[in-house]
């Protein structure tokens, strides 16, 4: 599966979400997938919580973005974001753990390789009987 890089939609909403800036770090989670639909949760983070052995750094404009690919062995899936952020190889030992650590959480839809950011589609889509991790 191949992703567009320069999906406008897309860097308009990240672009939203980091305008203010009131958390240390974003991180991004594999939900759901039917078909060529997948969705993620992205979620404003302070602390790290509980990621896994395996994760990606990336950078957009500055801020640090953690997709936490788990114990995903689907190599689209694990390198869904290289086309999207910059990778990163900075250290994120720095970042406080703790439990509090979900500012807020949103979806981030891509239906047939097209970011979707209307909630009744995610929310149909998130209904569907489909693989769930």
């Amino acid at each position: 599966m191949q992703y567009a890089k320069k999906d406008v939609g897309f860097y308009n909403y990240m672009d939203k979400i980091i305008k203010d800036r009131k958390f240390k770090f974003l991180e991004i989670s594999y939900v759901k997938r039917c078909g060529n639909d997948i969705i993620f949760s992205l979620s404003e983070m302070n602390y790290n919580d509980n990621l896994s052995d395996q994760y990606k750094v990336y950078d957009y404009k500055g801020t640090l973005i953690i997709y936490d690919v788990g114990d995903e062995k689907d190599k689209n899936l694990i390198g869904f974001f290289d086309a999207f952020f910059k990778k990163s190889n900075r250290d994120i030992s720095f970042l406080p753990k703790g439990r509090q650590s979900i500012i807020n959480a949103t979806a981030m839809y891509f239906k047939s390789d097209k970011f979707i950011t209307d909630k009744y589609q995610i929310q149909y889509f998130m209904e569907k009987d489909c693989e769930t991790k």
